[in-house]
């Protein structure tokens, strides 16, 4: 049962594949005089990072072989479709140029990545993949397509904190592209966003206005994580304790901004989730 659960949960081909497309992509764009591969190598190791935190959450929740697998699988895969995305648009915007997940599946089908997995695991990959950006997931979905791609949604969210963390809490400026291109202007703020916050739901990317905005919401994704071990890497990994630190203590971020430094605060103190 042990060399049978390895074997379903080895996707060592996959990757091997994964990192070959985008290493061709990232040729393609360091082609362009005018391009600028940063952001697709940053794709890269997001992708990387978002199958090990699937990995850490599938080794603690109650998943079958099947249902680890088709969590790896569209964890790899969830953002496959973001080089095309870059080297046609030159933005991560869905809004300004497609949407990134049905591209991902589009390319999925056209390289026939999936055609020795099983039926049964190819639709469930594929549903994660192409449902994984949406606000939110509709009510009612098969088993296996909702493990996946909440599995994939959380490990997403945790990562993306990781990135937005080093841009901006560190000593350096940061890329336009990794903040939507969004003013770092003190003045300017999404009411929308921080009534989200107030009410304790996730903010919309719809409704930035400012970097600011974005440090917001990104704190708010604690109260969409769907499982335990998730919700527990939110809070000890620190990211979003940090980039809620950079919010203004004054008017109109203050109020909200220690509210959810304390509740994370106290979650990470406590002994259990």
């Amino acid at each position: 049962m042990e060399t049978n659960t390895v074997n379903v949960c080895d996707i060592c081909a996959h990757e091997k594949w994964f990192s070959a497309y985008a290493a061709s992509k990232c040729t393609v764009e360091s082609a362009n005089p005018h391009g600028d591969v940063g952001p697709m190598h940053l794709k890269i190791r997001h992708s990387m990072a978002v199958l090990e935190n699937a990995k850490g959450m599938a080794a603690c929740e109650n998943f079958s072989p099947v249902q680890r697998r088709v969590c790896l699988l569209a964890a790899l895969y969830h953002d496959v479709g973001r080089f095309e995305q870059y080297l046609r648009f030159h933005t991560f915007k869905d809004r300004e140029s497609c949407d990134h997940g049905q591209m991902g599946v589009r390319i999925l089908k056209q390289e026939k990545r999936l055609t020795d997995e099983a039926p049964l695991v190819r639709k469930a990959v594929l549903a994660a993949v192409a449902l994984h950006n949406r606000f939110a997931l509709p009510r009612w979905l098969p088993e296996l397509t909702a493990i996946a791609a909440h599995v994939v949604r959380d490990a997403d969210k945790l990562d993306i904190l990781r990135v937005m963390d080093e841009h901006l809490s560190g000593p350096g400026p940061y890329n336009p592209t990794v903040v939507l291109s969004l003013p770092d202007t003190p003045g300017v703020y999404s009411e929308a966003v921080l009534r989200a916050a107030r009410e304790g739901r996730v903010a919309a990317y719809a409704d930035l206005r400012s970097v600011n905005d974005f440090r917001l919401l990104l704190g708010t994704w604690f109260f969409d994580m769907h499982f335990a071990s998730s919700r527990r890497q939110f809070v000890e990994d620190g990211h979003a304790l940090r980039l809620l630190r950079g919010l203004p203590a004054l008017a109109p971020y203050g109020q909200i901004r220690q509210v959810m430094l304390e509740k994370l605060g106290a979650l990470r103190d406590a002994s259990s989730f």
